[in-house]
């Protein structure tokens, strides 16, 4: 969280003049950037996940019930994920195609947030059910298991050493590096 709030602007003590910044400034930021992010994922982010991790027990019976509905999430946001980021980066940021579907597929995972809205309707106040628990759970870890396997093997797409055409009809779509 404070890496949302500490800037590297925030330790330029020059930010409008013309005298350099002193590399004594950036020095600072790196160093406080560095203790935030030791104290983050050193400290405070595995005892979060291993404190949750105590309060959950896995039913076999429950997990193979749910099956058909894991699946079905799954697939679904995946779609819809991947299809809604890549038409945002293309038509917002302007990015080619090869990049908004790299950019489409980087935003599958994002199960932290998953994890610490399930503790708190799971957990802590059971306002979910056993199997949306399991279903969510199931469904937020086959999305973030599904980043870097879709980013591997889209990467000879996005560096240009293969080339992937779509054709809708008369329409063809070149989704590979060498497009517009």
């Amino acid at each position: 969280m404070a890496g949302l709030i500490i800037k590297q602007e925030y330790f330029r003590f020059h930010p409008k003049s013309s005298i350099p910044v002193a590399d004594s400034e950036d020095a600072g930021y790196a160093d406080t950037k560095r203790i935030i992010d030791n104290v983050a994922f050193s400290l405070i982010g595995p005892v979060f996940f291993v404190e949750l991790g105590t309060k959950i027990t896995f039913d076999m019976d429950v997990l193979v019930g749910v099956i058909p509905h894991i699946i079905t999430l799954t697939l679904g946001i995946l779609f819809a994920q991947i299809i809604s980021a890549s038409l945002a980066a293309r038509y917002t940021g302007n990015f080619k195609w090869h990049e908004s579907i790299m950019i489409g597929f980087g935003m599958l995972g994002r199960a932290e947030l998953a994890f610490v809205i399930m503790d708190i309707g799971y957990v802590q106040n059971s306002v979910i059910t056993t199997d949306a628990f399991y279903t969510l759970m199931a469904t937020a870890f086959f999305l973030n298991v599904s980043v870097p396997v879709l980013i591997k093997w889209w990467k000879p797409y996005f560096a240009g050493e293969k080339h992937l055409v779509l054709s809708l009809g008369k329409k063809r779509l070149e989704l590979s590096n060498s497009d517009s």
